[in-house]
């Protein structure tokens, strides 16, 4: 988990609304989750990889390192989305604004949404 305050927030809030919408699913003979527990815990592993990825660079890191990590991370939760369709939008944004407040804690300077060049979700 990042040290962030801000950044561990918004992971505890889209890792809850995940995980209750599974069970809401579950609870509903009509349907049934995308996803499972184990996904919700990889997505969680694929943020914690990326904030540590982050904390290892030098400080302040330089922009193409750190855009780099950004790629890591989006390619992962692309690879991950395919295999389980579990990010929609609430989940996009709370993503973008982890993986962005991550980067900028690293020391990136951007106004422009960071992983839209590798975004599938």
């Amino acid at each position: 988990m990042h040290p962030n305050p801000s950044i561990a927030s918004i992971r505890a809030r889209l890792l809850g609304e995940m995980a209750a919408y599974m069970r809401r699913c579950a609870e509903d003979p009509a349907s049934e989750a995308p996803y499972t527990q184990a996904e919700i815990d990889e997505c969680a592993s694929i943020l914690d990889t990326y904030a540590a990825a982050m904390e290892k660079l030098p400080k302040p890191a330089a922009p193409a390192a750190i855009m780099k990590e950004v790629e890591r991370v989006v390619l992962a939760l692309n690879a991950l989305d395919e295999r389980a369709s579990m990010i929609e939008t609430e989940e996009r944004e709370s993503l973008c604004d982890i993986i962005f407040l991550i980067a900028k804690d690293a020391g990136l300077e951007a106004d422009e949404d960071i992983t839209e060049q590798w975004r599938d979700w």
